[in-house]
């Protein structure tokens, strides 16, 4: 055997070697040219099991890719993106996720929908492969409905932007019921606490809590199923069956509301500001639900809370907003009298529009973010029968 040989039997067998080979996994890639300029940069980034930022990128050589990652013991949640990720054939394209762990990976998409690639490698990206391909569709619909909105084409404020708004709810929470049959069915894999986490505003506060407790221990003490675990714990402050904290304040019309006065009748109480946007596109279906049981003795108070530098900037966007808005019920405003009681961080509300459904006892019966559920409407036809 001559030196060559032995050099090469020595790296082969070196335990730096061994380590370097069985320590990594591969991921692999083809990227498929579509209507417009094919990407040209590949990006990878993840955090690892040691909370370490990792972030890999190289140029795609016709169409193909290939990175080399260290293994993760436990399963992380990684993005993939190209350069070129927001493109103007596509305005809203999305990177691609991908759990590592230790398996190799492979990858083939069409430049243009990355997000819709499918991946393959360890039970993790199979299965959530299927999950992906079957909430394409719905994906897509409600890229290209919004795009219009996206590009100021059309108002969302304009009776089109607001028919659009509402096929793209339809189409979500179409999406949503098959990710929520995803993570009941899957309570042992990592990628369900990771959609659990991006899925807050599609369930209540209690569905949401009875979601994670389902799922398996392995993943919860992962720096995501921590924080996910924070968020539950936050608002427990508005558990079903908790009272609500009582608040007054000055209304819009200038008369004194007390929470304590609504005794005796079911209200909603909406926080929300004229800066968002999502909380007024739900003003349409609030004052639907307002018509229906206003003469049942149904009440929505609104609690905004704006971002003027001043409390009369503040009041002013706010009295402007309800006017446009044409909002018919009990408004108040949160940044008044805030030193007293701050109602935003009484009820721990960290997402707008929150919604919270107060019994006639005072009592929570539910909590939700956005508009993302029908669960408001099913509770107050079970309260009155239509």
């Amino acid at each position: 055997m001559n030196k060559l040989q032995l050099f090469l039997l020595y790296f082969i067998l070196s335990p730096i070697a061994l380590f370097a080979q069985g320590d990594s996994i591969t991921i692999k890639g083809q990227l498929h040219p579509g209507i417009g300029n094919s990407a040209n940069k590949i990006t990878l980034s993840f955090t690892d099991n040691s909370n370490k930022k990792q972030v890999f990128s190289q140029k795609i050589q016709s169409g193909k890719f290939e990175f080399k990652v260290p293994k993760q013991p436990k399963i992380v949640d990684a993005i993939l993106r190209t350069a070129d990720q927001m493109t103007a054939t596509n305005p809203m394209q999305s990177p691609l996720n991908l759990f590592i762990g230790g398996d190799n990976i492979r990858i083939d998409a069409d430049n243009e929908e990355l997000q819709f690639a499918d991946v393959s490698g360890g039970e993790e990206n199979n299965a959530y492969t299927i999950l992906r391909q079957s909430t394409a569709t719905f994906i897509k619909q409600k890229n290209t409905l919004y795009t219009p909105i996206l590009t100021n084409e059309v108002s969302s404020e304009s009776t089109e932007g607001k028919s659009i708004l509402q096929q793209i709810s339809q189409l979500g929470k179409k999406e949503n019921q098959l990710q929520k049959q995803f993570i009941k069915s899957h309570p042992h894999l990592y990628s369900s606490l990771f959609l659990l986490y991006r899925m807050r505003s599609s369930y209540t506060s209690s569905d949401y809590k009875s979601a994670f407790d389902e799922l398996s221990n392995t993943y919860k003490s992962s720096s995501i199923g921590q924080m996910l675990q924070a968020r539950i714990e936050k608002e427990l402050v508005t558990a079903k069956g908790k009272t609500a904290p009582l608040f007054e304040r000055p209304t819009s019309t200038g008369t004194h509301f007390k929470l304590e006065n609504m005794r005796g009748q079911v209200v909603l109480l909406d926080f929300w500001g004229s800066w968002c946007s999502p909380c007024r596109a739900s003003m349409p279906h609030l004052q639907e639900l307002y018509s229906r049981y206003k003469e049942k003795g149904f009440e929505i108070v609104g609690i905004a809370q704006e971002h003027g530098k001043t409390l009369e900037d503040s009041k002013k966007t706010w009295h402007k907003a309800i006017q446009q808005l044409n909002l018919p019920w009990i408004n108040v405003l949160n940044n008044e009298n805030k030193e007293q009681m701050d109602i935003v961080k009484a009820y721990q509300i960290s997402g707008f529009p929150t919604k919270i459904l107060v019994d006639k006892n005072g009592k929570i019966l539910l909590r939700v973010i956005a508009s993302a559920t029908d669960d408001i409407d099913i509770a107050l036809k079970e309260i009155y029968g239509y």
